[in-house]
């Protein structure tokens, strides 16, 4: 019997580089937006970074999640790219799902 691949196996490094650099893509086009929409300045680079680095734990997560309960290549990869774009406001979406799941949990 083997167990299962999880998200720190070495077969599973290149699949997690790729969905962290759409995670981060999104979010380099949510500052985009940003900057366009005139929230921010185009020079201001620790914006940018920190936006990069939240998309990219969104992302990250949002790759483990669709992975884990077994949703296709190109949908994960789509959810992904999504929720890097959406940064801070996919956590809060997250987090609410979180909270509900758990109060139903907790009814039972």
């Amino acid at each position: 019997m083997t167990t299962p691949e999880g998200p720190f196996e070495w077969s599973n490094v290149i699949p997690t580089l790729w969905m962290l650099l759409i995670a981060c893509a999104g979010g380099f086009v949510s500052f985009y937006g940003k900057v366009k929409a005139g929230q921010s300045t185009a020079f201001n680079i620790v914006e940018l970074i920190g936006e990069i680095f939240v998309s990219a734990a969104v992302g990250l997560v949002t790759y483990w999640v669709c992975k884990g309960i077994g949703v296709n290549e190109w949908l994960t990869a789509a959810a992904v790219a999504v929720s890097g774009h959406m940064g801070t406001r996919g956590i809060a979406l997250l987090e609410k799902a979180l909270q509900k799941k758990a109060e139903v949990w907790s009814e039972k």
